[in-house]
């Protein structure tokens, strides 16, 4: 691990717009790493009720008071505007559905003192899933590879988390390009991302704005457990002779757009202090998938021209008093 990254990525992060947007992963290999995302064993045997054509929109309403789901809303009780208009809900369901959940490690060189943590907590999520869902593997750090295919079975995630070795830079747009477009390909129903990173890029082709529409035009949820606080704890005891002023200054702005990205997709960032607390972070995750609803609406605008449409999603305030309701902030239209 290199001390020069902080400088560096503090440069690169103020200076995110003038990354090269046209130039992807996939035209430089890194893509090529995830073939498909093929299946381990077993194909689905549903597509999870839900009709390919229409708009799925998983929703976690909270208590305000004390941050509690709350549980019991009716099909009746939610409104979904689209670009202002209000839409049909067809599609109601209070339990969590059968998930695809792709877990996306960052394993660039700044992790390497904390990865036996990382991959402790990791291993001990994908063994709590359940039955039904479906999870696949990544690590990035320069490239994104994928590490297992699409399945149930964890018997092989120790060990194949243990061959990884944490170095090189870090590339997270990439990751996040990349996994959106070809790690979900073929994917139908809910899908959901969940990345362990700093967010510290600074090796990224793609830029911020490529990784959020690919996102966004598969439909995946976002959960970023984050690590910045973290690593800072780490870094003022490790290096204390490194300006604190850049690191710190580099991580509100990485902070800034890992928050920003949960938000547009309907997921969360769950901020670590330590990397001790990864067990307990996971496991906020696992109850959030646990304790959404999911509402489905075909939308009444039918042109398809792959423009941006707005989603809005509210409770009605005599039904439940007092919450916060998180979704995605909206998707993409089909093109012809």
């Amino acid at each position: 691990m290199r001390i020069r990254k902080w400088g560096y990525t503090a440069l690169l992060i103020i200076g995110l717009a003038a990354l090269m947007p046209g130039f992807l992963r996939s035209q430089q290999g890194a893509a090529s790493e995830v073939d498909a995302a093929p299946y381990e064993g077993e194909l689905p045997t549903a597509r999870f009720g839900v009709d390919v054509n229409m708009v799925s929109v998983p929703v976690t309403v909270r208590n305000d008071n004390d941050g509690s789901f709350f549980k019991g809303l009716k099909q009746k009780s939610f409104r979904i505007l689209e670009d202002g208009k209000e839409q049909e809900i067809v599609f109601f369901a209070e339990e969590g559905l059968s998930t695809h959940v792709a877990i996306v490690l960052d394993i660039s060189g700044s992790v390497r003192p904390q990865w036996g943590t990382v991959r402790h907590a990791t291993r001990r999520f994908l063994e709590q899933l359940r039955p039904d869902d479906y999870f696949s593997l990544f690590t990035f750090n320069t490239e994104t590879k994928g590490m297992i295919p699409w399945g149930k079975k964890t018997d092989r995630v120790d060990a194949v988390l243990s061959s990884v070795y944490c170095k090189d830079a870090t590339a997270l747009w990439d990751a996040i390009w990349v996994v959106s477009t070809q790690g979900f390909a073929g994917i139908d129903g809910k899908k959901v991302m969940i990345i362990m990173s700093d967010g510290l890029d600074n090796d990224s082709l793609s830029s911020y704005e490529d990784a959020l529409r690919a996102a966004v035009e598969a439909g995946i949820s976002i959960y970023v457990v984050s690590t910045t606080k973290a690593l800072q704890q780490y870094y003022e005891y490790a290096y204390p002779d490194v300006s604190q002023w850049s690191v710190q200054r580099a991580l509100v702005q990485g902070e800034a757009m890992l928050r920003h990205l949960a938000r547009n997709t309907g997921g969360r960032v769950l901020q670590s202090n330590d990397f001790g607390q990864l067990d307990d972070i996971y496991a906020e995750v696992y109850e959030e998938l646990r304790n959404q609803y999911t509402l489905g609406y075909f939308s009444t605008n039918t042109a398809r021209d792959g423009s941006y449409r707005e989603i809005q999603v509210g409770v009605l305030s005599q039904d439940a008093p007092n919450v916060t309701v998180t979704a995605r902030t909206g998707y993409y239209a089909p093109r012809k």
